[in-house]
Order: C-alpha cells, then sequence, then structure tokens
C-alpha cells in the first residue's frame, strides 16, 4: 500500500499553502509509486528537495533567465539561446538541453521537450521528471538508508562522507546550494509523513 501524499502535507511542509499544492499532491500520487517511490521515509526525502527547488512548491520554473547556462557543453547547450530555452523546469528543475532530450526519448519523442519546453512545467511532467531523476540516480536506495549512516560520494574528484539527506542534495543540486534548508525541510518532512 503506498503512502498517499495530500495538499496539507505539502503546505505543512513548506509552511504555506499554494495553488500548485493540489495537483502537484495528485500527480505524485501518480507518478512516484511507479518509481517504488512509495514509503514516508522515501517521499520525506522526495519533498524536500522538491520542497527547496520550487521554492515551497511556488514555481515550476527557475526564478533566473537561464542565461548563465548558455554555453554550457556539459548540460549540451551548444546552441545559441540554449541556457535561456533550458534554464530549470519541474519540481527538480531539470537544466539544459541534453537532459530535455532524455527525457524526451523516455516519453518516446526525443524532441517532445526540446520543442516544448514549457511542458515541464505542467505538474503531470515536472512529477515524472522528478521520478525519471530519482530513478536513474539511484536515490531510493540513499533514501532508505538511516538518517545516521555516514555515505560516500564522489563530489569534484573528491570522496566526501556525507549523510543521506547531504548525498541526495548534492545529487539533486550538483553542489551544497540551499543544503541547510533541504536539511529543514526533511526534518519537518519527517515529523509530517510520520
Amino acid at each position: 500500500m503506498s503512502f498517499i501524499i495530500t495538499a496539507e502535507h505539502l503546505t505543512a511542509i513548506a509552511g504555506k499553502s499554494t495553488p500548485l499544492m493540489p495537483s502537484l499532491a495528485e500527480w505524485m500520487n501518480k507518478s512516484c509509486p511507479l518509481y517504488e517511490i512509495d514509503t514516508a521515509h522515501e517521499y520525506s526525502h522526495f519533498l524536500a528537495q522538491a520542497c527547496h527547488e520550487t521554492d515551497r512548491f511556488k514555481t515550476l520554473r527557475e526564478y533566473a533567465s537561464g542565461k548563465e547556462y548558455e554555453g554550457r557543453a556539459d548540460l549540451g547547450n551548444t546552441y545559441p539561446g540554449d541556457g535561456v530555452k533550458f534554464k530549470g523546469r519541474g519540481i527538480f528543475q531539470t537544466t539544459g538541453r541534453t537532459n530535455y532530450q532524455q527525457l524526451g526519448i523516455k516519453k518516446g519523442d526525443g524532441n517532445l521537450f526540446i520543442n516544448s519546453p514549457d511542458l515541464l512545467e505542467q505538474p503531470e511532467y515536472a512529477v515524472w521528471s522528478a521520478c525519471e531523476y530519482w530513478k536513474t540516480r539511484g536515490l531510493n536506495d540513499v533514501a532508505n538508508h538511516p538518517d545516521t549512516d555516514i555515505l560516500k560520494k564522489k563530489y569534484r574528484g573528491n570522496i566526501i562522507s556525507v549523510s543521506p539527506v547531504e548525498f541526495i542534495s548534492i545529487t539533486i543540486n550538483g553542489g551544497y546550494n540551499g543544503i541547510d534548508e533541504r536539511k529543514k525541510y526533511y526534518s519537518i518532512a519527517k515529523n509530517v509523513l510520520k
């Protein structure tokens, strides 16, 4: 039996209600169990990251213009305008031409999100894209470690020792941006989803 996420859960984690919450909760309940994200503990990690990345479930599009991603070959942004066109979208802020294309391939059309990047701002695709990211990075395995475990992660060429929430945060963000807030939301989510 899957754990059911409600808009009230999201409100309690974020500290206030937003118009996106009912549809996000609906799509989490439809999509997350298909990716075996279905226990309170797994959802606590997943929602902590989503809460931070969406500015407390307020937006499914990065506030910045995306210009800072222009010319970033590591993101596949090789054409003029790619940085802005493929800026962060979805609940985990999918960024870059390559990542948009990979998601399209998963849906059977490599150009789906290349031609219509705004689709990732719809709750259905916003949640689905995060589930894909979570699964391909093996984050359920990390989420199911006790909080006291110390895990090893390769980060910028070094092996570092991190907690499960730090491991997941670095994997999703690519660094330590917002780490304290992510930890705070994780702590709140664990209490909310008991």
